[in-house]
């Protein structure tokens, strides 16, 4: 048999309240756009009140409940910051109530092909589902202590399960057991009657000839057996329950704000992307979790973005011009931009020769970089004067990765990452170098531990890195791993700002004044750029002195859209915006 056949989409609908338990009367939020063009995220009717959250259509009971599962996690993120929570039942009160649907379209060359294996099916389908929904009635009475009042219509080419109750033990109001039974029933139902059996009895058969249509509900029923009492077990909860379920509902679904339920190893730029696209009404199909390559589609458009970032907007010698550090600074230079002066080291070369290079460094501050290295590899930052011992070391350090490297002037300030988006900066962040801060009792060891268990770190992949830079720098400021901070002050770690070692971002957007970021604009027109970062250094934001450390093409920009500490910017949906995708 073919791969199944199946037009799936899950509509669910939920009540807005306040966290004291209270209808919510604010207007539909800003953050899911137009709402009579998003087609994940609207409201009932003429009421902002409740919202109808459903899944795009799926070909699969797990990718709907999937995709609903993570356009409920970004609706969840915006009810925490707006400190609202989603009701979990549905009867508020006589005149607000909330419920779910399922809507199912068969293709009639499944029909066929499933009509080889189940003998018992009518020849047309049409006539399948007209018997379907004469056994209905007899299933809806035994489902009703777990469904409620629910209803069946049949359409030309499938059916819609509708008035179905909320399951107030999911976060989303409907469990994948749920939608598994319910739909294995309807085609179960096209064959066999349920007449005189017990709920259990029901189930079994569901079960049995789910398999039939590929439809995997042969747990889902042991565990909807297992919930029989929903209803009456729901109705016992009193409103402070509820509350307080509701909340905890919002926790679980704000605590995944910087990861997916499904794809854990996409990068976090694709995640950025992806919520952003969901919370608009755009669907996605990731087409290799490993290389991050995520194809995105609405209303009848589609693109490709690998990574969070990389599209075919941009031309394919970019990416390479900015791997090299050395060009890409040459090229910034002839274009009148401040850049800081640098030399270039030869791995093979004489060591009389390297010296002679070096030696206008030595008891200066420097910088020493892997010539084609990212996320801050092999580089070493001496914000004080260093002697030829430290700078000869760090020297043979960058070397392991790189046959050429860097040795360049040290740029006295704060550094910052401007991205820019089709020549315009949207976002600054300031990357403040990996840090910890004491509390008087625990070891800079434990303190590192402590910190990479902070849901940013550990969600967004950046913990503190522990290496040699780590190590040497400590040693410089008289410290060790084992080394007990006092409370309140902070020791950092390294010199380099990279997230990838331990770095967090804090959001400048609307501090930065716009000087520097017309900077960054002209240094992404130097190449060419549709997406990029620019590092740049700077002491004062009074005074006009700045340098660009470095320009990359593949700009981790979680940190802009998730700062640390700050608001961010929607990154992903401007990527988007760029690629012309329609969106709420």
């Amino acid at each position: 048999m073919k791969q199944e056949k199946l037009n799936i989409k899950i509509t669910t609908e939920s009540i807005r309240c306040n966290e004291n338990g209270t209808i919510s009367r604010k207007s539909f939020p800003k953050a899911f756009g137009n709402k009579t063009q998003n087609d994940f995220i609207t409201s009932k009717e003429n009421t902002d009140s409740i919202f109808v959250i459903s899944s795009p259509n799926s070909t699969s009971v797990n990718d709907a409940n999937t995709k609903l599962e993570e356009i409920y996690n970004v609706v969840y993120l915006e009810m925490y910051n707006m400190k609202e929570v989603l009701w979990p039942v549905s009867n508020y009160n006589d005149t607000m109530q909330a419920y779910n649907k399922i809507t199912v379209d068969i293709d009639p060359d499944y029909y066929k092909e499933i009509r080889t294996v189940s003998k018992k099916l009518p020849q047309n389908m049409e006539d399948a589902l007209k018997i379907a929904k004469k056994n209905f009635e007899t299933a809806k009475v035994l489902y009703e202590r777990i469904y409620g009042d629910i209803s069946l219509k049949t359409t030309k080419h499938g059916f819609v399960i509708s008035k179905i109750r909320k399951n107030y033990k999911e976060k989303d109001g409907i469990s994948e057991d749920d939608v598994l039974v319910l739909v294995a029933t309807i085609f179960t139902l096209m064959s066999e009657k349920f007449d005189k059996m017990t709920l259990k009895e029901a189930l079994s058969k569901v079960s049995k000839y789910s398999r039939l249509y590929r439809l995997k509900a042969q747990d889902a029923t042991k565990k909807i057996y297992e919930d029989k009492n929903r209803i009456k077990e729901e109705e016992a909860l009193s409103k402070d329950a509820l509350i307080k379920l509701a909340i905890e509902h919002r926790e679980k679904g704000y605590a995944l704000r910087y990861s997916l339920t499904k794809y854990k190893k996409v990068v976090a730029e694709s995640v950025c992307s992806i919520k952003d696209a969901l919370a608009h009404g755009i669907d996605y199909k990731v087409l290799n979790e490993a290389k991050s390559i995520v194809e995105f589609y609405s209303k009848g458009h589609k693109e490709f973005i690998i990574e969070g970032n990389k599209t075919d907007r941009d031309n394919y010698i970019f990416p390479i011009i900015t791997d090299d550090k050395y060009t890409s600074k040459q090229i910034m230079l002839s274009q009148g931009l401040n850049c800081p002066q640098a030399i270039l080291l030869e791995k093979d070369m004489d060591k009389e020769d390297l010296d002679a290079l070096v030696s206008p460094f030595y008891n200066k501050k420097v910088v020493i970089k892997p010539r084609n290295t990212n996320y801050g590899t092999g580089i070493t930052v001496f914000s004080k004067p260093a002697t030829k011992a430290q700078i000869m070391k760090a020297i043979e350090y960058a070397f392991k990765f790189d046959n050429n490297l860097l040795v360049e002037e040290y740029a006295k300030g704060m550094e910052y990452r401007f991205l820019v988006i089709d020549g315009k900066c949207l976002s600054v962040a300031h990357r403040r170098t990996a840090s910890v801060v004491g509390d008087g009792k625990s070891s800079i060891k434990e303190l590192i531990e402590i910190k990479n268990k902070e849901p940013w770190h550990a969600l967004t992949g950046s913990p503190v890195k522990v290496d040699e830079p780590v190590t040497e720098y400590l040693k410089l400021q008289g410290l060790t791993f084992e080394s007990v901070i006092p409370k309140g002050k902070r020791i950092f770690l390294r010199t380099n700002s990279n997230v990838s070692t331990g770095g967090e971002s804090i959001d400048y957007t609307y501090t930065m004044p716009a000087k520097f970021k017309k900077i960054a604009e002209k240094a992404s027109k130097a190449f060419d750029a549709k997406i990029c970062g620019v590092d740049i250094i700077i002491e004062d934001f009074k005074k006009d002195n700045y340098s660009i450390i470095e320009i990359n093409d593949n700009p981790g920009y979680s940190i802009n859209e998730w700062p640390y500490e700050g608001e961010g910017e929607k990154i992903g949906l401007a990527v988007l915006d760029l690629l012309k995708m329609k969106h709420a």
